[in-house]
């Protein structure tokens, strides 16, 4: 137990400050550290070789394994930032494409993150059907699934994504119980 005195210390309240500094340090640096030998083998090669296009798609590759582990343990909110992650990744990658064959490849596996991200937020907005739909969530999956639509893909995702769109699309309509005020 801290007397009295010890407490009114300037050095004493320094000392914890500065711990309770340092604590929370290193609780940050331990949440940003690499979750796997993958993750941490595929940052270092990012940062030895910032313009590199297999470092950056090995990236985006582990975060969505990174994510379908996350949804096998029940964790949706840490899935949908894997995916996102995944998804910058490949964005990443290719715009450091050097051929078409690579540059495809980027497309694609941004297309899958994205569309599987789509896919989270259309079961997370999704609500029984006396309660009303999160109609913003459901929007935002919208407008990322149009972009997917939007760029050349292959005929696969192509129709995977039309097929999400149309889905996003009916549960943005109207229905019975979406005309009742708030």
């Amino acid at each position: 137990m801290i007397s009295p005195e010890a407490r009114r210390d300037p050095w004493v309240a320094g000392g914890v400050v500065l711990l309770a500094l340092l604590t929370l340090g290193a609780v940050l640096l331990y949440r940003s550290g690499p979750q796997s030998v993958a993750e941490a083998r595929s940052r270092s090669w990012v940062a030895v070789r910032p313009d590199a296009f297999g470092p950056r798609v090995g990236r985006a590759e582990e975060r969505l394994g990174a994510a379908a582990s996350s949804l096998q343990a029940g964790d949706t909110a840490a899935a949908m930032s894997a995916y996102a992650s995944a998804a910058e990744a490949a964005t990443a990658a290719r715009d450091h494409a050097e051929t078409d064959a690579q540059r495809g490849a980027a497309t694609e596996l941004w297309a899958r993150a994205v569309l599987d991200r789509a896919a989270l937020m259309l079961r997370a907005a999704d609500t029984p059907w006396w309660r009303r739909d999160n109609d913003p969530l459901l929007q935002e999956a919208l407008t990322e699934v149009e972009r997917v639509v939007a760029t050349p893909t292959a005929p696969a995702t192509r129709v995977r994504a039309g097929e999400m769109a149309e889905a996003l699309r009916r549960k943005l309509r109207p229905g019975p119980l979406e005309w009742l005020p708030r």
